[in-house]
């Protein structure tokens, strides 16, 4: 492929003015795209004009929208180019050049304008063109678009280069002298809210490479894990990152993980990295019940694709299939919900309740309702006779509540069949134990169902969240 520079010089080379304008703009905003893959671009109807941007830059970060003008110019050289810095400085814009040839002499006009960027597009193209191996290359270069400062040509470019190029290796081998360029590098050339939050994930993946985190040579305080604060700042800028795979990664970022960290990201559709995000911190996470709903398809939803999270209006949801479970952190939130589920008779879940020790269970008929308990620590199964409890109601009687012990736990957990509701009845719980409970019992799914959202939750065997909860594979039928 040919490089920024020569698809530039081609298009100038045209004798069409419109075309040639049309081409040099979709040759820099494939370059751009190329540094963040997630970045939206907007281009304008003007080139190269005065207080009118060529591009303007656009990226999701949880429910805000932060937007960044870009200006090209032929050369972002002085004295032009601080004439434009004097005028547009406000916006923190970047000023990007087209041109081949660069002078030295526009860098010490920068140092009034800290926030704003020049560079050009070359530069910027060596940049790109590094792969992005980890959270920290990705975020290293998308960063430039975003939160890039000052003087980005010649040797400052190469010095990010070089950051970028070393960063993965150098956390890999806890390589102290190059992991010190990097930061210097980012500190340099990225606003100090995007340079801070890379430099703790990179504190992050040092201590999970077995590094001392007093000894890492940053310029933040050492500490082995992210706050609850930086998680809240940080997670928005990771999960719009592409793909990260790392499992351990994620892992090691959710330490103080949270229901209340993600349903501060207000609204965030489906994506790998949310979904590793989540798996990997089940057991960190807790929720005080789940609400049960049946979705209507539409033309394009893919209902046998696999389990996926997502966050919708500030909550956590479970799509599986045409199931959806949304998570709440106070029972109140779902307490009444009304005329959405369906009472089922005992010889429905009657095989399906063998699973789990019941220590209560509420029936309805007409003109009657009925709740008992259990007086023994062995449940309802070994003091009662629950089938013939049932038909002795009459045919019309139904299962409206079901309180359960969850195996080789003090957990129990309450399903309302009438409100489509499974909650904890004391302490909260984990996601995928409530949710694994309104599959089987409110939704009644298959038991291929059911075994697809345990490998979903336990990502292939990495993290067998099932093993302490009481395993209820074996119990499934085949």
């Amino acid at each position: 492929m040919q490089t920024i520079d020569a698809q530039i010089q081609n298009a100038l080379d045209q004798a069409s003015p419109e075309a040639a304008m049309r081409d040099i703009k979709h040759a820099v905003a494939r370059e751009l795209q190329s540094i963040d893959p997630k970045t939206e671009i907007k281009t304008t109807e003007y080139f190269n004009h005065t207080f009118i941007p060529d591009f303007v830059l656009t990226w999701k970060s949880g429910d805000q929208r932060p937007t960044r003008d870009i200006y090209l110019r032929f050369s972002v050289d002085a004295p032009l180019i601080a004439r434009d810095l004097k005028s547009l400085h406000e916006e923190s814009p970047a000023f990007i050049s087209i041109g081949s040839h660069h002078t030295s002499n526009a860098e010490s006009v920068m140092h009034q304008y800290e926030d704003c960027l020049l560079s050009s597009a070359s530069a910027l193209e060596s940049i790109s063109r590094e792969d992005s191996r980890t959270p920290v290359t990705q975020m290293l270069k998308a960063s430039l678009l975003q939160g890039g400062k000052g003087y980005l040509i010649g040797e400052s470019a190469t010095e990010v280069q070089r950051a970028v190029s070393q960063a993965d290796v150098a956390l890999a081998r806890l390589d102290t002298p190059k992991v010190s360029a990097t930061v210097r590098a980012m500190n340099d050339h990225l606003t100090h809210a995007f340079s801070s939050r890379i430099e703790r994930v990179m504190q992050v993946m040092w201590v999970s490479q077995g590094g001392d985190a007093q000894r890492f040579p940053g310029t933040r305080e050492a500490v082995t894990a992210l706050s609850a604060g930086e998680l809240s700042q940080i997670l928005p800028f990771l999960l719009s990152l592409e793909d990260v795979a790392d499992i351990e990664f994620w892992r090691n970022l959710g330490e103080h993980l949270s229901l209340d960290h993600l349903q501060e990201l207000g609204s965030w559709r489906e994506s790998k990295n949310l979904n590793l995000l989540v798996n990997a911190n089940l057991d960190r996470v807790k929720a005080r019940g789940a609400a049960v709903d049946h979705i209507q398809p539409n033309l394009f939803d893919d209902l046998s694709g696999p389990p996926n999270w997502e966050v919708v209006d500030s909550h956590l949801h479970l799509r599986c299939g045409e199931v959806d479970l949304k998570f709440v952190d106070d029972r109140r939130k779902i307490s009444h919900r009304t005329e959405v589920g369906i009472a089922p008779r005992w010889f429905e879940i009657d095989r399906r309740l063998d699973r789990y020790g019941i220590e209560g269970i509420e029936f309805t008929s007409p003109g009657s309702k009925t709740r008992i308990r259990s007086s023994t620590t062995e449940g309802l199964r070994e003091s009662t006779d629950m089938r013939a409890l049932s038909e002795a109601l009459g045919e019309l009687a139904r299962v409206m509540a079901v309180e359960l012990r969850w195996p080789r736990s003090r957990n129990n957990i309450e399903i309302d069949f009438d409100r489509s509701t499974v909650e904890s009845v004391s302490a909260a719980l984990n996601p995928h134990v409530l949710a694994f409970v309104g599959l089987d019992l409110l939704s009644q799914a298959p038991a291929t169902t059911l075994r697809e959202f345990q490998r979903f939750v336990t990502v292939d065997g990495r993290f067998p969240w099932w093993d302490p909860k009481g395993n209820l594979s074996e119990a499934l039928p085949e």
